[in-house]
């Protein structure tokens, strides 16, 4: 009897090494929220909400460790307020959303009992909400982290070409700060002097004219930089001290290039009732058929969809996206009968997180046939009209 203990004893004893080495090998999952306009990280009517869901939310099927952040743009909630109104969005992207994300990942990797630190021990999802969305994708493209999947809500990647009107926000502070930010961004959206300092004009991007879709490509300006779109002819957008890549150097834009197509999932979702949003079907890279282009809500028929786009079909597919789509990794879809940013718990449970982050990555959202992906666009362009 003795014998059978003692042998039962020095079996446990030689597989816990090999049980140690399996924890110390065991993924961590970071998910990085980033808020939008009028919002804070850590608002527990929003994003708040948003963080505790996620925690709370078991991964049963791939047992990882998780912690989750929300990017706060300042050192306090009101600093972080006004910077979704005022700031360099270059230097937003840089000193606040690189940083904090850096920061999260180095302190998961000291808690790992593993001494060897290596970051793709740490699978990084990014969820960037509205104005959010355009910034997080600027962290996949030129933070020196790596993202694995990145999911974005009513984000304007193709440009924001009209200022909305702000009595859509959710209350008078926000609508109070929205209105003089639309006033400085209408001023500075190409002007050297001011562009820096507004947020909307990082991302407001004018079709309606050739001169002024000009002015963009010139601007430097956060979108047309990660869009592949600017010339290079205004560095000084980027502000004092900024190291943010251009795009006009080839091996730059490569660099980008390789950082989204390094993604598991690209997931973009828009509302379908969005009014914030000018055109809402920018939430998933549609585009404007030529410029100039006037667009009305009555035109909306007539945008091309992502994969009738230059940011699709150009040679180089210099955003990756023909890549991703090819691969299957890029995933577009909608909030029905929804206004900007409106959705539930839910819903956001359904269609986000069962779908996209307790998910292994190889089956994020698999349930989305190949053959049918032309109709997937289509239904979306048909919610604009």
């Amino acid at each position: 009897m003795k014998m059978r203990f003692f042998c039962a004893l020095l079996g446990l004893l030689l597989l816990l090494p090999f049980c140690s080495r399996a924890q110390q090998q065991q993924k961590q999952l970071l998910i990085v929220l980033v808020h939008g306009m009028g919002d804070t990280c850590c608002n527990p009517l929003s994003l708040g909400a948003i963080e505790s869901l996620l925690l709370e939310e078991e991964d049963t099927e791939t047992n990882k460790n998780k912690k989750v952040i929300s990017i706060k743009f300042g050192r306090n909630s009101m600093s972080d307020f006004i910077s979704g109104f005022i700031g360099n969005a270059f230097s937003l992207v840089e000193d606040f959303g690189c940083a904090q994300l850096r920061d999260a990942k180095e302190e998961m990797m000291m808690n790992d009992f593993d001494t060897e630190k290596n970051d793709d021990k740490v699978e990084t999802i990014l969820l960037g909400f509205s104005q959010g969305g355009v910034f997080a994708r600027a962290m996949v493209e030129t933070c020196e982290d790596e993202v694995n999947t990145l999911i974005t809500f009513g984000a304007p990647h193709s440009g924001v070409w009209k200022f909305p009107g702000c009595d859509k926000m959710a209350n008078a502070l926000s609508r109070k700060w929205c209105e003089y930010s639309r006033k400085v961004a209408s001023k500075a959206a190409y002007s050297k002097m001011l562009k820096s300092k507004s947020v909307q004009a990082s991302y407001f991007r004018d079709v309606s004219d050739a001169k002024r879709f000009e002015q963009y490509v010139r601007s430097g300006s956060l979108l047309s930089v990660i869009n592949g779109e600017e010339d290079g002819s205004d560095d000084d957008a980027r502000g004092e001290g900024a190291t943010f890549p251009s795009t006009t150097s080839t091996k730059q834009g490569q660099r980008r290039r390789a950082k989204m197509c390094n993604l598991d999932v690209f997931a973009m979702f828009s509302f379908e009732k969005d009014e914030v949003v000018v055109p809402r079907d920018s939430a998933v890279f549609s585009d404007a058929p030529s410029v100039p282009f006037e667009y009305t809500e009555e035109k909306s028929s007539e945008l091309l969809n992502v994969r009738e786009t230059k940011f699709y079909l150009n040679e180089e597919d210099g955003l990756c996206l023909r890549e991703l789509d090819e691969k299957n990794r890029m995933k577009i879809d909608v909030v029905p009968d929804a206004h900007h940013m409106q959705f539930s718990l839910e819903w956001f449970t359904e269609n986000v997180i069962e779908k996209y982050i307790v998910a292994a990555p190889e089956k994020r959202g698999e349930e989305e046939e190949e053959e049918d992906k032309e109709g997937v666009i289509h239904s979306i362009n048909r919610f604009s009209k």
